[in-house]
């Protein structure tokens, strides 16, 4: 059996992805335009290749089956907020709106359409759904919702900074009025700080621990193990059954690798994901995989008030490195790499820009003229990363920047790789993923969180502001394309390229298998599909 791709729209996305991302976004962003305007109400699911197993889906008789999932990260509490995947809270829970299998495409879900101004954002709601707590969902309850996202101190909290009135217009109408233009706003609504709770759980304060969510599946906490195994099942009252291919879903948090791997191989789990490095081994062993692009990583230039200041050093690190042996080291020659931070199609995204080809030549020079000879930083990295760390550490090397790559555990690298205490690192966000207005306001503003020591560039500051105030939006376009190219010129950014996940999984007892592009850790749950549910 051989290994595939996520393709968007019939294209598959192994190795580099430039040839194909114009005509890719530009379609994704057709749709996102027809789903804007109310004709769907339903999911979309991603094609596969020719080579791939037969797609999943729904059974026509209703959901069946148990599906085993293997997963790295346990579960801690059910809380959305402060997760750095969606590997659990996807399951149960929903949004108003949600990512296509693109990652790119916003389509309804709990909104059946919407209606987007200057001035306001209009939700029209399904008028068919219920909690798992039996609550109905209603302007209501988005209205609970909308507060608490708005004020629980959260990197997902800044997407309401526009909003300057919550008003619930009817039953299942409601709208967020604004006190300026919020282009990305239904984008933010469509990631995991967009899901609707209960009210009842939001006013009881059980989100944690006893949630209720409107998904397709429901907390079984009398089964569940802590730190071993979640469980969840089939919510009878799910307004959309006939979407829904497992009857129940059990996730076993297996931390080591080779453990996966041994679980998959001796019938433990179904599916699970993988470290790239593993794929020929769990293929030779006659089991389905693919790769997808799960984040969007690059170079991060957190100390530029000193180390990092001048241009030309920036510029001298995004010649030195080289991404493509990043994806080659770290993730078995599975990736892609992009010019910029959006692709052809989206926002922003300037044909223009080129990414900065590896050339430690150039590097030298640039740093020769810059008079620095002495540049020395700290490079942390945890599992996962520990291979690149040793080509930074060699890369820039070569060009005499001295790298110590500091290692850590997943808990101690979030807390700390972002909070000034380094000068650089390779990661993202996906509060940028929404548009420029947030990659700017994220990464770039002086109360940016992912500028954690407030550098300005009043360069910047300027075109981000012009831009978000423009009414016309091929103005406003063009401006946004003049900021990509003023933060490639200044290397603020660069050396994207993609941190590449691997699901594998046993064909004779699961298909449609399928995950979000840029939505780590997490498949589709319910489009996946048990062929025989007798079996367990």
């Amino acid at each position: 059996m051989r290994a595939r791709a996520i393709v968007r729209r019939g294209r598959p996305l192994a190795g580099h992805s430039k040839s194909a991302a114009g005509v890719v976004a530009l379609l994704a962003a057709t749709s996102l335009v027809l789903a804007a305007c109310g004709g769907d109400d339903g999911g979309g699911s991603t094609d596969a290749a020719d080579d791939g197993p037969a797609a999943g889906g729904p059974a026509a008789d209703g959901p069946q089956g148990t599906i085993v999932a293997g997963s790295r990260f346990t579960l801690d509490t059910w809380e959305n907020l402060d997760k750095p995947n969606t590997t659990y809270v996807s399951i149960i829970f929903e949004g108003l709106v949600r990512f296509a299998a693109d990652g790119i495409t916003v389509e309804p879900r709990l909104a059946t359409e919407w209606e987007e101004t200057a001035e306001s954002v209009t939700f029209t709601l399904r008028d068919d759904v219920v909690f798992h707590d039996g609550t109905p969902f209603d302007a209501e309850a988005v209205k609970a919702n909308f507060e608490r996202i708005r004020d629980t101190p959260s990197q997902w909290s800044v997407m309401f900074d526009p909003v300057s009135d919550i008003v619930v217009d009817d039953t299942h109408q409601i709208t967020l009025e604004l006190s300026r233009p919020a282009p990305t706003l239904v984008n933010q609504l469509a990631d995991r700080g967009g899901y609707m709770h209960s009210p009842v759980t939001i006013a009881e304060d059980t989100i944690a621990t006893d949630p209720a969510g409107t998904g397709p599946f429901r907390y079984n906490a009398a089964e569940s193990v802590r730190d071993t195994k979640v469980v969840v099942d089939y919510f009878e009252d799910y307004y959309e059954p006939e979407s829904v291919g497992p009857e129940r879903i059990e996730v076993l948090y297996i931390p080591e690798p080779d453990a996966l791997v041994n679980a998959l191989a001796t019938g433990q789990v179904d599916v699970t994901e993988l470290n790239p490095n593993q794929r020929d081994q769990v293929e030779a062993q006659g089991f389905e995989t693919l790769w997808y692009p799960g984040l969007r990583y690059r170079w991060l230039f957190f100390d530029r008030r000193d180390a990092f200041a001048d241009p030309r050093v920036r510029q001298a690190v995004c010649h030195a490195i080289d991404t493509q042996s990043f994806l080659d080291g770290q993730y078995a020659g599975l990736g892609e790499t992009y010019d910029q931070r959006f692709d052809a199609g989206q926002p922003g995204y300037n044909g223009d820009v080129s990414a900065y080809p590896h050339d430690p030549e150039r590097a030298q020079q640039l740093l020769d003229e810059a008079g620095v000879d002495d540049l020395a930083f700290t490079f942390p990295v945890f599992p996962g990363q520990d291979q690149m760390g040793e080509l930074v550490r060699s890369q820039l090397g070569a060009v005499g920047i001295d790298v110590e790559v500091e290692r850590m555990t997943v808990p101690q690298y979030f807390s700390t790789f972002d909070s000034g205490r380094y000068a650089a690192a390779i990661n993202t966000s996906t509060q940028e993923n929404s548009g420029p207005w947030d990659y700017y306001r994220f990464r770039f503003s002086p109360e940016g969180a992912g500028n954690p020591l407030g550098v300005e560039v009043p360069e910047l500051d300027a075109l981000a502001q012009a831009a978000i105030d423009e009414s016309d939006e091929a103005q406003q376009e063009q401006l946004w394309q003049e900021m990509t190219q003023y933060i490639h010129d200044e290397a603020l950014d660069c050396g994207f390229f993609s941190m590449t996940m691997v699901f594998g999984w046993d064909g004779d007892k699961v298909a449609g298998i399928e995950p979000t592009r840029f939505a780590p850790s997490a498949f589709r749950y319910w489009e996946a599909q048990v062929l025989d549910p007798d079996a367990r």
